[in-house]
């Protein structure tokens, strides 16, 4: 029965952690890509064209909404690949700000080395540097540390609670 309420409570936590990053993470890309030129619709329909390639920028609202769709579902999974290694790896609740950035960096170089080569957009390398390191900076302060500071905040209570503290405990 334990392991089943982890599971349950796990999957709430990521869920929480997911939602929260994907919220935050666009407060501050939409208005950085309206300053570079794309509005809303075209940041989703960007994210959508991993999936359905140029044509997503011809497909108006639909592969806007296909956009967030996807933005939600990546956030999540990578909320909930937080929880299991905050469950596994408990250092990762202790130490939440800096496993929230090192984190953020991770995601950063999957999504730009891996996921977005093997999408329908390719590989393209940064614009620019600063786009590049704005864009790591995104990830670091605004995904990455929002997961590891609500996974640390909803499942380190009940870690504290469980396991006894000693002096010279961190």
């Amino acid at each position: 029965m334990a392991r089943e309420e982890n599971r349950i409570s796990g999957l709430w936590v990521a869920i929480a952690a997911g939602i929260a990053a994907a919220v935050i993470e666009m407060v501050f890309v939409l208005p950085i890509q309206e300053f570079l030129g794309a509005s809303p619709v075209v940041v989703f329909q960007s994210i959508a064209s991993g999936a359905l390639g140029e044509a997503a920028f011809h497909e108006g609202l639909a592969a806007a909404g296909l956009g967030l769709g996807v933005h939600l579902f990546i956030s999540l999974v990578a909320a909930g690949v937080y929880v299991l290694g905050a469950l596994r790896w408990p250092a990762l609740l202790r130490r939440a700000a800096v496993s929230g950035m090192v984190y953020g960096v991770l995601v950063y170089l999957i999504m730009t080395f891996v996921v977005v080569p093997l999408s329908a957009i390719g590989f393209r390398p940064p614009r620019s540097l600063i786009l590049m390191l704005t864009s790591l900076a995104v990830h670091v302060f605004a995904f990455g540390l929002p997961i590891s500071l609500v996974v640390s905040t909803l499942l380190g209570a009940r870690f504290r609670s469980q396991s006894p503290q000693t002096p010279d405990s961190p």
